[in-house]
């Protein structure tokens, strides 16, 4: 009863948050299959390295990660691995939303200019039993969805005293003017990766030659724009493929891919396995 008493304190108008997610990735599906870049709109993820280490990156931005370290993904913000990076994690995530602050956008826990990395230190097994009750008991969701909610506002509850208890003394650096280009270049590709887009509609838009942004947004992001755009189209199509039961054929569509069989391909060239055999990984795991 005390922790949600002081979550009506923090949060505007006493609102709680709510779980609607978690998921859990071992260390061996974790070295074999990169989880791409992607964003939710309208969800602040937490995700827990509950053992092994590796590479993970927030708002363009890589991170070393370790055992009893948790990343905040905040609504709308870019988060996820690089398929060429060597990663060895044993994690769990939530997902929440109804997460209102003052000062910041819903579903944020950090500003932009905030390092998205709290170690838990001393507390990392107690943090990593929470994370994985969490995943365990959202398996039966519908008749303890309440105990879920109360254990992840426990944990975003201490992520926020951490997060409190350094606030004056980590923050990201201020852009350079290439960044700032970077930056709109990728916002266009955000909007627009599952329209056909090429390097040519992107120097359209944007008035500058195609060669110099394709020099910039690999300098800045570590990889050309067309390739960005493959892995955004991978990485969300993976959130699909762990959430609902859509037809693999609807997503290779919504994604601007012309054939499944095409989709297929570029999928298990980034990921390593299939569409369906990913799909697979996840609901064996969860039932």
């Amino acid at each position: 009863m005390e922790t949600v008493n002081r979550a009506h304190d923090i949060f505007c108008d006493g609102q709680l948050p709510n779980v609607i997610g978690s998921h859990m990735i071992d260390e061996e599906h974790s070295n074999l299959h990169a989880r791409l870049i992607h964003m939710h709109e309208k969800e602040l993820e937490l995700f827990f390295v509950y053992h092994g280490q590796g590479q993970y990156m927030v708002n363009g931005r890589s991170y070393s990660v370790q055992e009893g370290d948790m990343v905040i993904c905040n609504a709308k913000i870019l988060h996820g691995e690089e398929p060429n990076q060597t990663r060895r994690m044993h994690s769990y995530s939530i997902a929440l939303t109804n997460v209102q602050l003052p000062d910041l956008p819903e579903n944020w826990l950090i500003s932009s200019d905030t390092i998205p990395i709290v170690s838990f230190s001393l507390l990392s097994k107690q943090i990593g039993e929470m994370m994985r009750l969490t995943y365990t008991l959202f398996s039966d969701q519908r008749n303890l969805e309440r105990v879920c909610t109360y254990i992840g506002i426990s944990v975003l509850l201490l992520t926020f005293d951490l997060l409190q208890s350094r606030a004056s003394r980590y923050t990201v650096g201020l852009p350079s003017t290439a960044s700032i280009l970077a930056k709109r270049m990728q916002r266009y590709l955000d909007e627009h990766f599952h329209e056909q887009v090429s390097l040519r509609t992107l120097s359209e838009n944007l008035h500058i030659s195609e060669y110099y942004l394709a020099h910039v947004f690999k300098q800045e992001v570590g990889k050309p724009p067309m390739k960005y755009v493959m892995q955004r189209r991978i990485g969300e199509a993976q959130s699909l493929l762990m959430d609902t039961l859509l037809p693999i054929s609807e997503i290779s569509e919504r994604f601007g891919y012309s054939s499944p069989c095409h989709f297929n391909a570029m999928f298990k060239k980034y990921v390593g396995m299939s569409p369906t055999q990913y799909r697979d990984s996840f609901f064996r795991k969860e039932t």
